[in-house]
């Protein structure tokens, strides 16, 4: 902490002086404080002390890593999953809300606790009822946004957005405590700030506070204090070794508190589209069919450029979760999988830390095991990584209530039970002919139970299968990949703060903003047209009509083109910092604008564009330049 914030908390001041000083009215608290002479004792941090703590930069340089989980290859529960067929039971998330006590890190007193932990635990009931039901739709009752609450909201944001309270790091303590425990509060925006202002060095907070609010930016210029000094450490790549030497790179520099900026071998280019556009290409070379990460269908690029020409890429309409291993699966090629796990992890955290986006379409149960949320993982978070088995297991389990209820039903023999159970079908088709054995479905090499290949299922031991499908598909067979993929992640910051957010927001945290649409109203307002144009310039007007017309795809050419990243920010036009800005590429009078292309300045999203004659010729020199103009920074 700052030395500012030690003597805040630990002076000892009067009690009544500490009652009436109100963060709010006086950030710089009474002015005793600043009479005062106060004495401050240092001691040195033992080494074991140190490796206790979550410490981010610093001499260190490395957050120690939460304890991981022990190789459950060892641990007896193993065995039992291994040789008996037992599986832990999915933990329900509602148990931790449903308690009289506050929970242990809320420690701030407040005439407003009770109603806040009655809120806390009508959220939980709202989000998790399906937990306690079997066969429940997965469903809040009253969505998130409902919980909002504007007045805590603006008190935050006031804090949030004092540049005093962010140099000092005199956050108030209720203000992260809630943030973790109850982030329903706050808006994703403000729980955001948050984040940066706790999870970071304070140049790093400074930072993020200018990018979102630049008028604070003109009223300081003069005043260099509040200035962040970020560091930036400048890496050349080359564009054909891209993956291997992503990994270097992070092997280096990845737990570093500098900046990261990337260059590309023989390009002039340099800043921030080359250091964007690395994120992006990064993330796809992971998706490479070849590495074996990814459940999903192999399919070939749309439009390959260069070394993609040929190669496969995963895809997963759900989004991207983990290829499950076997017990029998060679240590070599784990060893491979567990190593680019690793890399994937750092690589997030840098982008989160440095303020860049991935562009990863991760699955839910992803970003639920990024939370530590996996041991409440079930059949539903089955539909987020393979519905067509997800669909069969559903009328699996149905089958298992109808036996249950069979069986609670006193009124039959013996007999008629058995003749009862041997009718129960699916689709028809009773459980033995569907031909089933204990091995997961898809991967006919992944025993779920030792022999599993030569256990058959039938009616007695279907819910034994199903329970362990479910295991084995989102935690036994993927436990791993992601223990090395946290470890990677931590060696950069720790996970812990991450609980501002929910699993559904880490998406728009690691890979930005959704596709919003791109009407011309929003376009107008975020765009700055300059240097040769203003909003009534035809070739604007032009370029907004083409830009509200482009499909999906498009829109991520030309992001990719004109700011290096094939996402928008989170908040999208609005937040790209800084804003879109249309100027007019001039020739001599003898040369025709219409026989030339668009060009760009990435590090300052620049879009140069000729005063084309007609709507149609603008439209197509756009998707010329953005389908070319990939993956190379020259000067235009």
């Amino acid at each position: 902490m700052t030395v500012y914030q030690a003597v805040r908390q630990y002076s000892l001041q009067a009690e009544e002086e500490r009652e009436s000083t109100d963060d709010e009215s006086n950030p710089l608290g009474r002015a005793g404080i600043w009479t005062k002479t106060h004495t401050i004792w240092y001691k040195p941090v033992r080494e074991d002390e140190d490796g206790n703590k979550d410490c981010v930069g610093g001499k260190r340089g490395r957050a120690q890593t939460a304890p991981t989980k022990t190789s459950p290859r060892n641990s007896k529960k193993h065995d039992e999953l291994w040789h008996d067929g037992v599986c832990p039971s999915v933990l329900n998330p509602l148990e931790v809300y449903l308690i009289s006590a506050p929970p242990e890190n809320i420690t701030f007193e407040d005439p407003s606790l009770d109603v806040i932990l009655l809120l806390r635990v009508l959220h939980a009931i709202s989000r998790y009822w399906y937990y306690l039901y079997d066969n429940a739709i997965c469903k809040e009752i009253i969505p998130t946004s409902e919980f909002i609450n504007s007045k805590l909201t603006a008190k935050a944001n006031r804090q949030l957005q004092d540049p005093l309270v962010i140099m000092t790091g005199n956050i108030p303590t209720w203000l992260t405590e809630l943030g973790k425990t109850c982030p329903f509060f706050f808006p994703f925006d403000t729980r955001q700030m948050l984040f940066y202002v706790t999870a970071f060095d304070r140049d790093r907070a400074m930072q993020r506070l200018l990018d979102t609010n630049p008028e604070i930016n003109q009223s300081d210029s003069q005043d260099s204090r509040v200035a962040p000094r970020l560091d930036r450490k400048k890496r050349t790549v080359n564009r054909d070794e891209l993956l291997k030497q992503a990994e270097s790179v992070m092997q280096d520099l990845g737990s570093s508190r500098a900046m990261l900026e990337i260059q590309y071998e023989n390009e002039v280019g340099t800043g921030l589209g080359p250091t964007l556009e690395f994120y992006a290409l990064v993330s796809q070379e992971l998706q490479r069919a070849d590495l074996g990460l990814w459940r999903g269908e192999e399919v070939t690029l749309a439009n390959p450029k260069g070394s993609q020409e040929g190669t496969k890429y995963i895809h997963n309409l759900q989004g991207l979760f983990a290829l499950p291993f076997g017990r029998t699966a060679k240590p070599a090629h784990i060893a491979k999988v567990k190593m680019k796990f690793r890399f994937l992890g750092k690589l997030m955290a840098k982008a989160i830390m440095d303020f860049r986006l991935v562009d990863l379409p991760l699955g839910l149960p992803f970003y639920k095991w990024m939370l530590r949320q996996e041991t409440s993982l079930t059949s539903h978070d089955l539909f987020s990584i393979d519905p067509v088995v997800a669909k069969s297991i559903y009328h699996l389990e149905d089958i298992v209530r109808q036996k249950k209820r069979l069986e609670q039903d006193k009124t039959q023999t013996k007999e008629s039970l058995q003749y009862a159970l041997e009718a129960l079908t699916m689709n028809g088709c009773s459980v033995e002919d569907l031909g089933l054995d204990f091995t997961l479905p898809g991967f006919p090499n992944i025993e779920l139970k030792k022999g599993g290949k030569d256990i058959p299922v039938t009616i007695h031991n279907l819910e034994e299968y199903l329970r362990l499908v479910i295991f084995w598909a989102l935690n036994e067979g993927v436990a791993r990949q992601f223990d090395s993929f946290r470890d990677g992640f931590e060696s950069v910051f720790p996970l812990s703060h991450l609980q501002y957010f929910y699993p559904e927001e880490l998406e728009q945290l690691l890979c930005g903003s959704k596709t919003d649409t791109w009407d011309a109203k929003t376009l107008m307002e975020c765009c700055r047209p300059d240097h040769g144009y203003t909003h009534d310039s035809r070739a604007v007007k032009y370029l907004f009509e083409i830009l509200s017309s482009f499909d999906s795809e498009q829109q991520r050419l030309f992001l990719q083109f004109v700011t290096g990243s094939p996402r928008l920010p989170v908040g999208g036009f609005r937040s790209l910092n800084p804003p879109l800005t249309i100027v007019r590429k001039t020739f001599e009078s003898t040369e025709n604008p219409d026989d030339f292309l668009p060009s760009v300045m990435t590090c300052v999203n620049y879009l140069k564009l000729p005063d084309y004659s007609t709507i149609e010729i603008m439209r197509e020199k756009l998707l010329i330049a953005a389908r070319e103009g990939q993956q190379s920074f020259h000067l235009s």
